[in-house]
């Protein structure tokens, strides 16, 4: 039986851009890395609960002495046929889920309409990638339907832990998947990988990690003698 690589699936269905997909996992995997690679444009938009419809959409900007419309980062995907990554799609708020169960709709049907009095329809090529936390169960069971592939990420991706230094690969690796209060982000050891050449190892670890710096560093230690 072949191996399961979620990544390998994941970036194929994300680059193939045939439709919408949700990546879902523990925070700190490089879902949103995932999410923006293949060398196509994207528009990327983190979400809030604060965040409002209109960030997404557009508003109108002054200029001289009237005010025109500015398309936001969602009209702009839809009217470029590019990708659009909703980062943390779970915490939309009423006003923002509205506007993306229209702009996330089925191609053939999607409109959206702007307070300009103009219709927009999404040209091909369109698709966007949901990423967030939690589960997908988590979304409005609508936004949950306009995913049409849900992927769990639930390792570090490969490309990134290759971009920490050698000593922290296999570190990295098992904090990052692991549950709980043994679990260290890929951020935490991108950071950490960071400030210890400036800062020295002891003083990195003790700002990033905690109460658990000095475990932190004797597993470091006893890695390198095996």
């Amino acid at each position: 039986m072949a191996k399961f690589d979620r990544w390998t699936v994941a970036e194929s269905v994300v680059g193939a851009g045939r439709g919408n997909t949700l990546l879902y996992g523990p925070p700190g995997t490089g879902k949103s890395y995932a999410a923006q690679s293949g060398g196509v444009n994207v528009f990327n938009v983190t979400i809030t609960p604060d965040t409002p419809a209109a960030e997404l959409r557009g508003h109108y900007h002054p200029r001289g002495g009237e005010f025109v419309w500015q398309d936001g980062p969602v009209v702009r995907a839809m009217r470029e046929g590019s990708r659009l990554v909703l980062n943390e799609v779970d915490h939309a708020g009423g006003d923002v889920l509205s506007f993306l169960l229209a702009a996330l709709d089925n191609p053939e049907t999607c409109r959206v309409c702007l307070p300009s009095g103009e219709t927009v329809r999404p040209a091909p090529g369109f698709h966007c990638v949901g990423t967030m936390n939690g589960q997908p169960e988590d979304l409005l069971p609508a936004l949950r339907d306009r995913f049409a592939a849900a992927i769990e990420i639930e390792e570090p991706h490969p490309a990134a832990i290759d971009a920490l230094p050698e000593d922290l690969r296999n570190a990295a690796r098992g904090t990052v998947s692991a549950v709980g209060g043994d679990r260290i982000t890929l951020r935490s050891w991108l950071a950490f990988a960071s400030l210890r050449s400036t800062l020295g190892a002891e003083t990195a670890a003790q700002g990033l990690f905690g109460e658990r710096w000095q475990a932190v560093l004797d597993s470091l230690t006893a890695a390198t003698q095996e």
